[in-house]
């Protein structure tokens, strides 16, 4: 057992090479050219074309606009939502609380990829955001989400509040 151990260590250790390890011995850029690999990969399969937000590799497709006015930072707004899997597996929605989610843009009450997208459209709007590990829950497990995994989100931007 001990030498399972030391044997799946050293191989967690020796699969970055030095300059890209972080404090916690994880290769960040290489997890991103993965991530970016795997929604390219996706979208491709699905037919899908998606805009790019390149200062943080966020892929999102604007389904509808909306007509209302676009949210900024300390505004808080209420989204209904699904997040999915690259299977498509539905882990989390809205539909669960029976209304819709609220939250302060640009506070960090969200994950990144959600303070990005939901401000490239205007209340009404809906859109998809295909988000890198890093714009989600990054190394971390949460819930039923494993470590390092590429999200979907069906986002509809339903009121900013203020």
């Amino acid at each position: 057992m001990i030498l399972l151990v030391i044997g799946v260590v050293s191989t967690l250790i020796t699969s970055c090479d030095e300059d890209c390890e972080n404090l916690r011995g994880e290769c960040p850029d290489e997890q991103l050219a993965e991530d970016i690999r795997l929604i390219e990969e996706y979208l491709d399969q699905n037919n899908l074309s998606a805009e790019k937000l390149p200062a943080y590799d966020l892929y999102y497709i604007i389904e509808e606009q909306g007509t209302g006015e676009s949210p900024v930072n300390q505004q808080e707004v209420e989204v209904n939502y699904v997040g999915r899997f690259l299977n498509d597996k539905v882990f989390d929605s809205s539909d669960t609380q029976n209304e819709p989610f609220s939250f302060v843009v640009g506070l960090g009450q969200v994950i990144l990829g959600w303070d990005l997208g939901i401000k490239l459209i205007n209340e009404g709007g809906k859109i998809t955001l295909f988000l890198p590990s890093y714009l989600a829950y990054g190394p971390n497990r949460r819930g039923t989400i494993p470590p390092n995994s590429v999200l979907i989100f069906e986002v509809e931007l339903v009121n900013i509040l203020d």
